[in-house]
C-alpha cells in the first residue's frame, strides 16, 4: 500500500446511484453501487453468494462492514466504530470476509468446523501499514474471538490456513541499518521497517512457534532475515534517522500456507513473491524481479534473491494478494511432488498462482492499467519457467484503471459452493470491482461509493447470517405503510404482517415477498397494533418484530410473541 492510500489521491468517479437511507434503520447508510457494465451472454453470469467489503473514505462517505447481494442490495452493515471502540483509539477496519476455521480446539475444549466473518481493526500509520486486532464473528454477528499478534497484527493479512492455524503480517522498526548505498538520504545508522509473517493459534491468538519469517532481522534462529535492503524498488523519502521517518523497504501484503506446510509471501516493494519453507523459514525460491533499477540514470543491481524462473510470469510490479489456485483438497505429498518437478504427479510438475498486479505505486509508471494475473510455474523443466496464462484487465472496455494501492483477485472455482468458474477482482485503491470469465471476458463492472472511497479487498462468498436481534420496523400511518428490515439476515424470503387490537389478538395475516434490504408493506390503520414476522423459503417463522402501535410506531410489547422482554440489540 502506498502513501497515496492515506492522502486519498484517487480517481474521481461520478456515481449515479444515491446513498440510501432506510426508514426502519436510518442509522445504516450503505455505499452506493453503479453497475456500469453487464455481459448479457447466458454463459457469462455473475456467481452466487454475497459481496463482502469494508469501504474506506473521507466523511461523509459511508464506511464500515458491508454485505451486499448480487444486485447491490444491502444485506448487512456494521459501523466501524463498534470495533474501533473495542480496540481503543483506532482508525479503520480492513479485510472483511468469511473464512472457514477447522480445528480440534476452539479454545474451550471443543472442535470447530464452521465459517466465521473475519476482520482487522486498528490504527494505520503514514507508511501504509498498521497495528491492531483481529476479530472473528459468528453467524449471529457476535464477536467470538478478539486478539492480536506479538507487536500487533498488521491489516494486510489474516489468513486462516487449512490446518486450523492462521498467518498474519507484522511490522517492526529496526535500528542500525546502513542505507548509505541506497539513496543520498541514506544513513549509516538508519531506522528501517521490517516486515514479518507470523503463524498463530486462532484459539488463543498466541504464536505457534512453528513459523516466523522476517525480511530483515534474524529474530530467531529459524528466521534469518534474508531480504537485503538493496532489493527494494523504493528509497527513503526522508533521512531515516528516527522512528517517525523509518523506511518501509519491503512491505509484505499477503501470506498463505499450502498443504506442504510452506508459505507464499508477497513483498510489494521488492516486486517479488517468495516461497518460504514452513519449517526452517528459509526462502526456497523467488518469483519476480532479478535486478533492481530505481533511477534510469544509474545501473541496475542484482537482487539478493533473483527470480528462480524464466518467462513473462516475472513481469509484475507493486503487486498484492499472491494466492495458490487449483489446489483445494490436495495433499502435502501432491504439492511436494509438483515442487520436485514430477511430471507424472497429480499436478504434472506444475503449480498455478494468481497475483493482483498493481503496476504502479503512484510514481511514474509505464503501465496504464492494473491487472490480475494467472501464472503457471513449471518445475518439470530446467530452468523452471513462469508463464502468464491469463491477464484480467480492461473491464467493460475501461483501459485506465491504474490502482496504485491495495486490490485482490479471487478464483471462484476454488470455492465450489459458489458454482462458478468466474474470477472476481477488486481494484483496491480505486472504488471498482469486476467479475470476469475464467478466460478473461468481462462479466460485470461495479463502481461504488463516491470520490475518495476505496476498498482494500472485496470478496464474493456464501454466507448464512442468523442475527440475534429481531427485525426492525418503522410505521408511517400517514401513508399507511410499515417498513421492515432485519440487518444481516440471509434466509428471509417473505414477511408476514399481522394486526390486531392488542398484542394478544394479532390476526389479519398478509404475506409479501422480501424486497431488498427494506420492504414496505401496506397496512390497515384501523387496528391498534401490528407485528411483522420473517419467513424462510419453507414458510417457517425465523423471528418476529416487536409489537408496535399502528399510529406512531411505539413499542407496545417486546419479544417474539408479545411477551415483555429486554430491548432489541443490533447484530
Amino acid at each position: 500500500m502506498s502513501k497515496s492510500f492515506l492522502l486519498l489521491l484517487l480517481l474521481t468517479l461520478t456515481v449515479s446511484a444515491q446513498q440510501l437511507q432506510f426508514q426502519s434503520r436510518p442509522d445504516l447508510v450503505p455505499t452506493p453501487w453503479n453497475i456500469t457494465f453487464t455481459n448479457t451472454s447466458s454463459s457469462s453470469t455473475s456467481g452466487e453468494g454475497f459481496i463482502f467489503m469494508a469501504p474506506l473514505g473521507p466523511a461523509p462517505a459511508p464506511t464500515g462492514l458491508m454485505i451486499f447481494d448480487n444486485d447491490g442490495n444491502l444485506v448487512y452493515l456494521k459501523n466501524s466504530d463498534v470495533f474501533l471502540n473495542l480496540n481503543g483509539s483506532n482508525s479503520a477496519v480492513f479485510d472483511f470476509r468469511p473464512q472457514r476455521w477447522i480445528s480440534s480446539d476452539d479454545g474451550n475444549g471443543k472442535s470447530v468446523n464452521d465459517t466465521f466473518l473475519t476482520l482487522w481493526a486498528g490504527t494505520v500509520n503514514p507508511h501504509g501499514f498498521g497495528k491492531g486486532r483481529v476479530f472473528l464473528l459468528d453467524h449471529g454477528y457476535e464477536v467470538v474471538k478478539n486478539f492480536t499478534a506479538v507487536n500487533g497484527s498488521d491489516f494486510h493479512e489474516f489468513h486462516i490456513n487449512s490446518d486450523g492455524t492462521a498467518v498474519t503480517t507484522i511490522y517492526n522498526l529496526v535500528e542500525g541499518i546502513d542505507t548509505t548505498s541506497i539513496s543520498p538520504l541514506g544513513q549509516q545508522d538508519s531506522f528501517v521497517w521490517d516486515a514479518c509473517a507470523q503463524e498463530l493459534y486462532i484459539a488463543s491468538g498466541n504464536p505457534t512457534n512453528n513459523f516466523l519469517f522476517c525480511a530483515l532481522s534474524p529474530v530467531s534462529p529459524r528466521s534469518t532475515g534474508p531480504i537485503s535492503v538493496s532489493d527494494s524498488f523504493t528509497t527513503p523519502a526522508t533521512p531515516p534517522t528516527d522512528s517517525n521517518n523509518g523506511w518501509d523497504y519491503v512491505h509484505f501484503n499477503s501470506a498463505e500456507k499450502d498443504a506442504a506446510g510452506n508459505y507464499l509471501i508477497s513483498a510489494r516493494h521488492t516486486h517479488s513473491v517468495y516461497y518460504v519453507d514452513g519449517s526452517t523459514s528459509q526462502i526456497i525460491w523467488a518469483l519476480g524481479a532479478s535486478t533492481i533499477q530505481i533511477d534510469p540514470s544509474r545501473p541496475s543491481v542484482p537482487s539478493s534473491h533473483p527470480s528462480n524462473f524464466t518467462g513473462d510470469g516475472n513481469d509484475f510490479s507493486w503487486q498484492h494478494d499472491a494466492r495458490w489456485v487449483g489446489e483445494r483438497g490436495l495433499s502435502g505429498d501432491d504439492i511436494r511432488s509438483a515442487n520436485s518437478g514430477n511430471a507424472s504427479g497429480t499436478l504434472g510438475g506444475k503449480r498455478r498462482l494468481t497475483i493482483y498486479d498493481n503496476g504502479s505505486s503512484g510514481l511514474p509508471s509505464s503501465r496504464t492499467e492494473s491487472r490480475g494475473l494467472l501464472i503457471e510455474l513449471d518445475f518439470s523443466q530446467s530452468p523452471w519457467t513462469a508463464s502468464i496464462l491469463t491477464s484480467y484487465h480492461s473491464p467493460g472496455g475501461e483501459t485506465t484503471l491504474l490502482s496504485t494501492s491495495q486490490g485482490n483477485l479471487q478464483f471462484l472455482s476454488d470455492h465450489p459452493e459458489l458454482n462458478s468458474d468466474n474470477v472476481f477482482m477488486s481494484y483496491g485503491g480505486l472504488p471498482v470491482f469486476a467479475e470476469y470469465t475464467r478466460e478473461g471476458d468481462t462479466v460485470r463492472v461495479v463502481h461504488y461509493g463516491t470520490s475518495g472511497v476505496q476498498g482494500y479487498r472485496i470478496f464474493r462468498a456464501i454466507w448464512d447470517g442468523t442475527p440475534v436481534s429481531r427485525p426492525d420496523v418503522a410505521v408511517d400511518a400517514d401513508v399507511g405503510m410499515v417498513f421492515v428490515s432485519w440487518n444481516g439476515a440471509t434466509r428471509v424470503v417473505k414477511w408476514r404482517l399481522t394486526q390486531g387490537s392488542d398484542s394478544f389478538s394479532l390476526g389479519n395475516t398478509t404475506d409479501v415477498d422480501k424486497q431488498g434490504f427494506e420492504t414496505a408493506i401496506a397496512i390497515d390503520t384501523t387496528p391498534e397494533v401490528l407485528q411483522v414476522s420473517a419467513l424462510d423459503k419453507d414458510g417457517n417463522v425465523l423471528a418476529k418484530s416487536n409489537v408496535v402501535s399502528v399510529q406512531d410506531g411505539s413499542i407496545v410489547a417486546e419479544g417474539q410473541d408479545g411477551v415483555k422482554a429486554s430491548s432489541n440489540t443490533d447484530a
